[in-house]
């Protein structure tokens, strides 16, 4: 079953787990996020958050599900929630890349076989910097690009955790329908704002 039309290409303000009550099983090709890192990005314990995210995420996805996430968080992430592959997003061109996050990469489905999609294991993208910055975790839209593309056959792609709407904004070039979720009601003005402008 598809996710309601009237829902699509659209941000939502809320919380994601009160959403997800209301998205059926199996709804969406691709979950593409970047949860919060820290701990004091959200309210109440972290990793009960991370694993609620999880049971809808893997309830709601039909083929795959892809997560951007700290190396910090690597050591727990694997044994609780091992994925199909982790591919790497090393944060430097010019210099060495100084810092690097691991990018999780769940298979959803048997009959959708994601290493036949994958065609890099580590992307060397700068980080958003300057001017150029609207979110403090602004992912880049040519790494997401990158990425989304490979996976053929996932034309609606769900971000829970949507920030600046750079999932959005790809998805969009890429000609892929979208879902966004966020809860903060200025990110979502912001994220409006730069898939629109």
């Amino acid at each position: 079953m598809r996710y309601p039309d009237e829902f699509v290409n659209k941000i939502i303000c809320g919380d994601f787990l009160s959403i997800a009550k209301d998205i059926p099983d199996k709804s969406i090709d691709m979950v593409f996020t970047s949860p919060p890192f820290k701990d004091e990005d959200v309210d109440g314990d972290y990793w009960e958050l991370y694993s609620s995210w999880m049971d809808e995420i893997f309830r709601i996805t039909s083929k795959v599900a892809i997560i951007i996430n700290s190396a910090n968080r690597l050591n727990r992430i694997v044994p609780q929630w091992p994925p199909k592959r982790i591919i790497i997003w090393g944060k430097g061109v010019v210099c060495y890349s100084w810092r690097w996050n691991p990018i999780f990469l769940y298979q959803i489905s048997d009959e959708y076989k994601i290493n036949k999609y994958i065609y890099s294991d580590a992307f060397g993208v700068q980080s958003v910097k300057g001017n150029w910055k609207v979110h403090k975790y602004q992912d880049p839209d040519i790494l997401y690009d990158a990425i989304i593309k490979m996976f053929k056959g996932c034309d609606l792609v769900l971000d829970p955790f949507i920030g600046s709407g750079t999932t959005a904004r790809v998805c969009k070039k890429l000609g892929k329908d979208f879902i966004g979720i966020e809860l903060n009601p200025e990110y979502v003005k912001l994220a409006e704002e730069r898939i629109n402008g």
